[in-house]
């Protein structure tokens, strides 16, 4: 076992980040979840949305205050899910997602480097995408 050096002891270019890799911590806290895509494709001028499901090991839960307050006033009100995912998942801005409710990825953090992905989802209320049956 070594001695952890003082952050004043480490040269400012000798690490890219001093974050350390969370993979194994995080696989105790992750569980398994499934989510429904919705995918659109154009088939004859026509937009046709199909559900895919995809499975992946991650937790959900609602934002924190202090990262609400930093959204724009007419949406501080709107549900909004943080959600922390093993690289597996790999979501887009505004794709549109199943998870109990219909809800649309409005921010992504890519955290591979550290084993895992942050996501920022909100309750997609205006109903784009298929009915959820």
């Amino acid at each position: 076992m070594g001695i952890i050096p003082l952050g004043s002891q480490i040269p400012m270019n000798a690490k890219g980040g001093t974050m350390p890799d969370l993979s194994g911590a995080l696989r105790d806290w992750f569980r398994p979840m499934n989510f429904n895509t919705v995918t659109k494709v154009m088939v004859y001028g026509v937009s046709k949305e199909t559900m895919n499901v995809v499975s992946f090991m991650g937790v959900i839960f609602p934002m924190e205050y202090r990262e609400l307050i930093l959204k724009p006033e007419g949406q501080r009100s709107w549900t909004w899910y943080q959600l922390f995912a093993d690289p597996v998942l790999t979501l887009n801005t505004d794709d549109v997602v199943n998870y109990n409710k219909q809800t649309r990825v409005k921010g992504r953090k890519d955290w591979q480097a550290h084993g895992f992905i942050e996501y920022h989802l909100v309750e997609d209320w205006t109903g784009v995408g298929p009915a959820v049956s």
